[in-house]
């Protein structure tokens, strides 16, 4: 028998130490650009602007739309700016949005790889871009999240 674990759930309780670092270092930075006619407003925190001032190439935020077996957000990001539609925010950020199938709906395969099936660049699941998304460099990972 698996104990719950409330901090993975989905009804989950923030940690407390998590507001206050994100009350400490807000997403103070924000620019807006458009995709497929929508605006997204792009904020990051001091950390991330301090990375992003350290870096030699675009940083290209994909936020990634997968339609499987359950739908998930994703966030990842490119160290390479040869990254094919996406829109420059600034000098030191590019924005990528892809809605993406999954190429089977197995539970194990989805969350080992992610497998893609096709990208859904046409038609309704385009139009589903996001409101906001959210950047953050912390303990020497790229972190992001987007809302709608």
């Amino acid at each position: 028998m698996s104990l719950l674990n409330l901090q993975a759930s989905y009804f989950a309780i923030e940690n407390p130490l998590q507001q206050l670092d994100r009350w400490l270092h807000g997403y103070r930075h924000c620019q807006t650009v458009r995709i497929n006619q929508r605006e997204i407003e792009v904020s990051w925190t001091g950390r991330a602007e301090r990375e992003l001032q350290r870096r030699q190439q675009q940083l290209v935020v994909e936020m990634q739309l997968y339609f499987s077996c359950v739908v998930k957000k994703r966030v990842l990001f490119h160290h390479h700016s040869d990254q094919p539609g996406s829109v420059r925010v600034n000098e030191n950020i590019g924005l990528l949005f892809q809605p993406i199938a999954s190429a089977a709906c197995d539970p194990e395969e989805f969350a080992a790889r992610y497998p893609q099936g096709k990208n859904l660049s046409a038609g309704r699941a385009a139009r589903m871009v996001p409101r906001r998304v959210e950047i953050d460099y912390r303990q020497e990972n790229w972190e992001g999240q987007f809302h709608y």
